[in-house]
């Protein structure tokens, strides 16, 4: 990784490093080489070195690297600056090779299959899988890239990954990217393509301890990815049976008062049931002859 990195990611003075760079190189652990103009020199573990630190496992690069080699690893540096700087537990990509078969990931390829490892694993979170970072410089060809995706994607479903985060070398890289990874499903919050940081912007970064990540825990991905988003947040009500407006009860009218019955009124009532019993006038007359009768 490039010195600046290791200034940044540890926050030591320049001279500090300068130093002690001076010092391991002298005792054969460190190889050193210069980078570009303004980038600082790049370092890295001999076999020496890692033999010394306690990595024996971990298999040294060749000396000197190649120039693509040395690129690489300045992209991958500054993001081991940025988990270092925060705090956060991370290995490379040659200590899990270590563990191979922990921590590899499978995917299509030309001739068949092969497994991945990313350039590093961050750890959000001691009890959940780590965040697969990977350093893009975009010199793949489209198709072999967009089968890597899935085979990040595979590793995450299988639980090898919480997410897959993409540092790119430029802001064409990291869109490239992000097209590629939804053509296969990589969306949400498995999936995060961004311009590598900068110095300055990593040195403004505070600890993981006191302010929330940039990339959420495992926990909060989970629990986030159950829940509707901020803007489409639901209210849900009681179900209620839906009821018809009541109707006003319609009183009954009160029945009219009875009247008195007229003596023609009665005389006519008297005839019609004569006439529908058949019963005969007692008396031989109508009813206006019988009344004129009774009044004589």
């Amino acid at each position: 990784m490039s010195i600046p990195a290791v200034e940044v990611g540890l926050d030591l003075d320049q001279r500090v490093v300068r130093r002690h760079v001076a010092k391991l190189e002298a005792a054969g652990w460190l190889g050193r080489e210069p980078w570009i103009w303004g980038e600082g020199s790049v370092v890295w573990l001999t076999g020496a070195g890692i033999e010394r630190v306690g990595l024996g496992g971990v298999r040294p690069i060749k000396t000197p690297p190649r120039a693509m080699t040395v690129a690489h690893g300045v992209l991958v540096g500054w993001s081991a600056a940025r988990a270092e700087h925060r705090g956060r537990t991370w290995k490379s990509a040659r200590e899990l090779a270590v563990e191979h078969e922990m921590w590899a990931v499978s995917a299509r390829c030309e001739r068949g299959y092969t497994e991945l490892l990313p350039d590093l694993a961050v750890w959000l979170n001691r009890s959940a899988p780590p965040v697969a970072v990977i350093a893009e410089s975009g010199g793949r060809r489209e198709d072999r890239q967009k089968m890597i995706l899935e085979g990040w994607h595979n590793g995450i479903l299988c639980g090898h990954y919480a997410a897959v985060h993409y540092h790119c070398a430029s802001a064409s890289v990291a869109q490239w990217i992000s097209r590629l990874a939804k053509k296969v499903g990589l969306t949400g919050r498995m999936f995060r393509a961004e311009v590598q940081m900068k110095a300055e912007e990593i040195a403004a970064l505070l600890p993981a301890a006191t302010d929330p990540d940039e990339f959420p825990s495992h926990e909060q991905m989970r629990s986030r990815d159950t829940e509707p988003p901020a803007d489409e947040q639901v209210q849900i009500l009681p179900a209620r049976a839906t009821l018809p407006p009541p109707v006003p009860e319609k009183l009954p009218e009160p029945a009219a008062e009875p009247q008195p019955e007229t003596a023609e009124a009665a005389a006519e009532r008297r005839r019609q049931y004569r006439e529908i019993f058949g019963i005969e006038d007692p008396f031989g007359m109508d009813e206006p002859a019988r009344r004129r009768r009774w009044r004589r």
